[in-house]
């Protein structure tokens, strides 16, 4: 009995012991984790410098940190057991039912806060808003150019029910239903698509479960709730229908998945056009290398139809194979544009059409007013004050 103990003793040390060193055995060198997706402390220099001699027993903790054996591995556990306990390793992305992700990032319109109705928009945030839309649309109608805000929902302003249970709304209104309201007294034509894709949610999957964004199907309801309201100023241009039929299904893992390091282990089935769309010319006019999505680009498809101008963000991604074939010519850009960049662009090209759309969360970043130098500014003046002629206000 006590050979037994002395055996079983024996060998609970020496797993013990292998346990313990088999990471520092197993430790390399590596100069970026493809788990983390982040460069790796590197190997300390050991010289007789005094201060490399001193700071020489940190900088290895954090290279031994970041490269010892198993490392990998063991996040792949702790990044998977996170999401089993509906918990998240990183803050700026929600894990909700049924494995769903919600993008929650503070620092980029803090869309949680939004969902619990908990930092509205203040009266003179929305007083600008609706002084800036006003402007901007009064100012391309003197130039004989429809304009359209389009307002790309967040995915929990569609899937609410798939958010946590203990997260609830707190406040009467989200952001989107102040600006709705605001502007309910004015000319300014806002698209706000949460009802056709509330009413499109039986048919099928409209957004990723692991991404922040809308997948094929559900740009493809979303650009025909948009061709219908441009279809008012141009009858020519009436809204192509497609069906789930012209979709099939194919593996993906998504931007959410991407930032808790979970790429291979959270994929998700999603719809993908299978029609053939028109082919459209591609060029790019401006690299940000950097960003390369977000590069200033051109599509030029049908000969006889008008030219837009579209400033976007990452929701027209999906949208821009669906909506080039409208146009003769479709200029993308991304960024929330000043008065300025409007009359820049403008005078590049003779547009028949701006749209500027936005993701919901970001209706929290404030647009841009008119300054003195700027074309429009005549236009701000007259809003500001009713009685001032220096303008002519067409109807």
């Amino acid at each position: 009995m006590k050979k037994t103990l002395r055996i079983f003793d024996t060998l609970f040390i020496g797993t013990f012991l292998v346990s313990l060193f088999l990471p520092l055995f197993l430790t390399y060198h590596r100069t970026a984790s493809p788990i983390e997706k982040r460069r790796l402390a590197p190997f300390p220099e050991l010289t007789w410098d005094r201060k490399m001699i001193l700071t020489f027993p940190s900088k290895f903790e954090a290279f031994f940190n970041d490269h010892f054996g198993f490392r990998d591995r063991f996040a792949r556990i702790y990044y998977l057991a996170s999401v089993m306990l509906q918990s998240s390793s990183n803050p700026n992305v929600l894990v909700g039912k049924e494995d769903w992700l919600f993008y929650v990032n503070p620092a980029d319109g803090n869309s949680l806060a939004d969902f619990r109705r908990s930092d509205p928009l203040t009266l003179e945030e929305l007083r600008r808003w609706k002084t800036a839309l006003e402007v901007r649309f009064l100012w391309l109608k003197q130039q004989g150019i429809p304009y359209l805000f389009v307002i790309a929902p967040d995915k929990h302003s569609i899937y609410s029910e798939y958010m946590p249970s203990r997260i609830r709304p707190v406040g009467k209104q989200s952001r989107l239903d102040q600006l709705l309201e605001t502007m309910n007294d004015s000319q300014v034509p806002i698209l706000d698509l949460r009802a056709s894709l509330i009413q499109a949610k039986s048919q099928g999957l409209l957004y990723h479960r692991s991404d922040t964004h809308w997948n094929d199907w559900g740009a493809a309801v979303a650009q025909k709730a948009i061709m219908a309201r441009i279809a008012k100023y141009d009858p020519t241009l009436q809204p192509k229908e497609y069906r789930l039929e012209d979709f099939s299904m194919a593996p993906k893992s998504g931007d959410l998945a991407k930032m808790l390091n979970l790429s291979s282990r959270l994929t998700e089935t999603v719809p993908v056009l299978r029609k053939p769309l028109p082919l459209c010319e591609r060029k790019v006019l401006e690299e940000r290398p950097k960003i390369p999505w977000t590069a200033t680009f051109s599509t030029t498809c049908r000969p006889d139809g008008p030219k837009a101008l579209i400033f976007r963000d990452s929701f027209f991604a999906a949208l821009q194979p669906y909506v080039s074939q409208y146009f003769s010519k479709t200029l993308y850009v991304w960024i929330w544009p000043d008065f300025k960049q409007v009359e820049q662009y403008l005078e590049q090209d003779a547009f028949d059409l701006v749209i500027e759309e936005r993701a919901e969360r970001s209706l929290k970043t404030l647009p841009a007013l008119p300054t003195p130098g700027n074309k429009a500014y005549p236009v701000f003046e007259h809003l500001l004050f009713p009685g001032w002629n220096r303008t002519q206000l067409t109807d």
